[in-house]
């Protein structure tokens, strides 16, 4: 089975999972205070990278557009799996592509992902498992959506167990 056979309900779970995925990287937009548990969550503008040679509003800038055309790239491969844009010959590039923008993004940016970059790291697993089944098992990705329900529910089951919550 490759992405072009994937039909009804396989088909939706992976196009709102890709467009999901998208989305969450907005939160990288802002750096949002939580008064309750004391902490900041999103991205802060800040990269240990981009700074060595960039001002800190010039990588702000290059980080908030990043994570908006990562946003816009997932959503459109969503979009492209449920059969709204017709992508077929670019579907899977698209996908791998912008798993590895993603990945990418977060280690140019680690230092700033609030509260601490390994609250993130269920993203770039997803990333990772995206880029493997479609690039190893190109047309036999029938692992994939398994693979990707199993993270997400490990993510919403114990993520908040596995990972303390930080307090600054």
């Amino acid at each position: 089975m490759n992405l072009l056979e994937l039909t009804g309900l396989e088909e939706i779970l992976l196009g709102l999972y890709l467009m999901a995925h998208g989305g969450i990287h907005l939160i990288f937009l802002f750096n949002f205070y939580d008064e309750e548990k004391n902490v900041y969550t999103g991205w802060s503008g800040r990269s240990w990278l981009l700074e060595k040679g960039l001002s800190l509003k010039l990588t702000s800038y290059i980080g908030k557009i990043t994570w908006v055309v990562i946003t816009i790239l997932f959503i459109v491969s969503g979009l492209g799996v449920l059969d709204f844009l017709v992508l077929d010959d670019y579907l899977t590039l698209l996908i791998i592509l912008t798993s590895t923008l993603a990945t990418l993004a977060f280690i140019v940016f680690y230092n700033g992902l609030s509260p601490t970059p390994y609250h993130w790291i269920l993203g770039v697993v997803i990333n990772l498992v995206l880029i493997f089944f479609l690039v190893v098992f190109p047309n036999d990705i029938g692992f994939l959506l398994p693979s990707l329900v199993a993270i997400f529910l490990w993510g919403v089951l114990f993520h908040s167990k596995v990972i303390p919550h930080t307090s600054s």
